[in-house]
């Protein structure tokens, strides 16, 4: 059932919609919608000790690090990876292919293709330099 304040022992709710493809770990929960089903979609992997609240979205090719704590009603779009211990506020939006770093405690919505991290979290400022570099220690890493 879902984890509401209005929701009452005996009122109707809809069971969690989770793609076959979903990997779901030990110790996660995925509580029961209010206005919609809850979420999960194909191929995404969520790992020991998360929990998503009532009526959330996640999208497809997810990863939440074990501890993740994802609010009632969010939305979260395709190929975001969330860190462990990480925190989504009630109806926060985290679009595609956004990263949330280890800890973090997302206050406000996060655009498609950001990174964010901190307490309240915030957008890193990363420069081109920054991903040229880490461009080419991916590869001296991979050729080795």
């Amino acid at each position: 059932p879902p984890e509401s304040r209005g929701w009452m022992l005996g009122d109707e709710y809809e069971l969690p919609e989770i793609a076959p493809s979903a990997l779901i770990h030990a110790f996660v929960t995925v509580d029961g919608g209010l206005k919609q089903p809850t979420t999960i979609g194909k191929r995404t992997f969520l790992m020991a000790h998360v929990h998503v609240g009532h009526d959330a979205q996640i999208g497809e090719d997810c990863e939440l690090a074990p501890g993740v704590v994802i609010g009632g009603e969010c939305e979260i779009g395709n190929g975001v990876r969330i860190g462990i211990n990480a925190c989504l506020r009630p109806t926060a939006k985290v679009g595609d292919d956004a990263r949330i770093g280890a800890g973090a405690v997302v206050v406000k919505d996060v655009p498609a293709g950001e990174t964010w991290a901190g307490n309240p979290a915030r957008r890193l400022r990363v420069g081109d330099w920054a991903s040229e570099e880490w461009g080419e220690w991916w590869d001296r890493t991979r050729a080795s």
